[in-house]
């Protein structure tokens, strides 16, 4: 009786949330990138609003943020990726509290975990920082942008507290009911995806390089030179032996004129994670008056110049080009041994890369026909693999959890009702699917170079694996970043007034 109560429940709860037990996050992505891989970003705005229909949840926001950034409408973009961010935030303060990953509704523990609230992978709560960064750049915000730029700090910091939790509770809960939690133990499960040396050598599945050379760039175009130096070491530590972040560390005593930070510097100061409402008005004291500083920004040239190091008449340009889409998340079924449930078919996520992200950036030609190489600085590809590696033994324990209660509930009806027991089954297995819901329009790679140009508006190429294109640049004060999407065989300046 009390099973069949169980799968009472189970009927309502498929009756509440059918749209979202079975909705297909792959394929309304990958319509989604079609469009945009063709020019037509207003056409995938038109598709992401009717297959969202009133569901606005993070992922609609995060989505519909990148789409209105492709199309440089960037006080939309701001607004929508607030939104975001203050989902978000709701997250951060709940995690603060409690924070279970292992727990959570009885919809998502008898059905599957697409009925849990989605809040991003960590990875995506802090580029969803940086993104906010650099749209507020290009919307001409830059105090606004430090203010993303230092939050990104604390967000890392909650990310690594929660994770720790995370995982020695999913451990607790798996020696306590005897459930498996090394992906190794899961036989058929691609765990060669998850096992290449481009994923396990990264520190973590959250941050990456990119974010603090941003913030490196932008606090030192402030003469933040304390600032500077942790942001340019963080990258390093996450990307080492990358030229382009050594030479930014190295010569920025040069470039300010002023002598590097000794090494008990490792980090600002982070920002408290304010409402949205007081956000601006108590974080951004200081941040005011460094952005009066960006406008400025003069440079001292020293007789010896440094690679980054600006003429009079000429501006430190950061190129930021970005390609192809983040990998998408499909299911897999894995039959495991469920502690008095029997063997059940499990399902779990695994990632696929997107054919369209093979176009890759390579290099960057100037007007004086000099070319410099684009050094990618940032893989979501490979830091979304590194997520789901460190997050498979909660995922497990959860799938384990759910199919003990399936299981359990399918003997019980077998032994009553065989008819009963084999509709049951059905619902089981046309039920069991792994989360697919990622953040399917970040980019797949992320590739700098740092270079001096003159100012005034010019054109350079960029050499990708399917060819040349050309972009035309607006160069105007000592600091500049030019952000550049790639995506299939389409290219997008958002370098705002162009």
């Amino acid at each position: 009786m009390k099973r069949t109560r169980i799968y009472a429940v189970m009927a309502t709860v498929l009756s509440l949330h059918g749209c979202a037990t079975f909705r297909s996050y792959n394929s309304e992505t990958a319509t989604l990138v079609s469009s945009v891989a063709q020019g037509q970003v207003d056409q995938a705005l038109t598709q992401h609003e009717s297959t969202t229909g009133s569901d606005k949840d993070l992922l609609y926001f995060m989505e519909k943020g990148e789409l209105q950034r492709l199309k440089k409408l960037y006080p939309e973009t701001i607004a929508t990726w607030t939104q975001a961010d203050q989902l978000i935030a709701q997250w951060e303060n709940e995690a603060k509290i409690t924070g279970s990953k292992v727990g959570g509704a009885m919809g998502s523990a008898v059905v599957n975990d697409k009925l849990r609230r989605y809040d991003g992978e960590d990875y995506e709560k802090v580029m969803l920082s940086t993104r906010l960064a650099l749209a507020y750049l290009a919307a001409g915000k830059t105090e606004d942008a430090l203010v993303e730029i230092k939050k990104t700090w604390e967000r890392e910091d909650l990310i690594k507290r929660q994770h720790e939790k995370d995982i020695d509770e999913a451990e607790n809960e798996a020696k306590q009911k005897g459930y498996k939690t090394h992906v190794e133990e899961l036989n058929g499960y691609p765990i060669a995806t998850l096992n290449s040396p481009d994923v396990t050598n990264l520190k973590n599945g959250y941050q990456n390089a990119f974010s603090h050379y941003l913030s490196g760039f932008l606090y030192e175009a402030a003469g933040e030179t304390a600032l500077a130096t942790a942001s340019y070491r963080t990258a390093i530590e996450l990307q080492p032996n990358l030229s382009v972040l050594e030479e930014g560390l190295a010569g920025i005593d040069k470039r300010l004129a002023t002598p590097l930070i000794p090494t008990t510097v490792s980090e600002p100061a982070p920002l408290p994670v304010a409402k949205a409402s007081t956000k601006k008005s108590k974080a951004n004291k200081k941040s005011k008056k460094v952005a009066q500083k960006i406008a400025v920004a003069p440079i001292a040239t020293p007789a010896k110049t440094s690679p980054f190091i600006a003429q009079p008449t000429e501006s430190d340009v950061l190129f930021v080009v970005e390609t192809g889409v983040a990998p998408f998340k499909k299911s897999i079924l894995i039959p495991l041994p469920i502690p008095y449930a029997g063997i059940v078919p499990i399902s779990f996520p695994v990632l696929e890369t997107n054919p369209i992200s093979a176009n890759r950036a390579i290099s960057l030609t100037l007007p004086n026909n000099s070319t410099t190489q684009l050094t990618t600085i940032a893989s979501i590809e490979n830091l979304s693999r590194r997520s789901l590696k460190d997050n498979l033994p909660w995922i497990m324990v959860r799938a384990a959890i759910r199919a003990a209660v399936k299981g359990g509930a399918q003997a019980a009806v077998y032994n009553q009702n065989l008819i009963a027991g084999l509709v049951v089954n059905a619902v089981n297995v046309a039920t069991e699917q792994a989360d697919e819901r990622t953040w399917g329009l970040l980019p797949s790679e992320i590739t700098i170079a740092r270079v001096k140009l003159p100012e005034g508006q010019t054109t350079v190429k960029i050499q990708t694996s399917q060819g040349m294109k050309e972009v035309s640049v607006n160069v105007s004060g000592k600091h500049v970043v030019v952000p550049i999407r790639v995506i299939g065989n389409s290219i997008y300046n958002l370098q705002a007034g162009l």
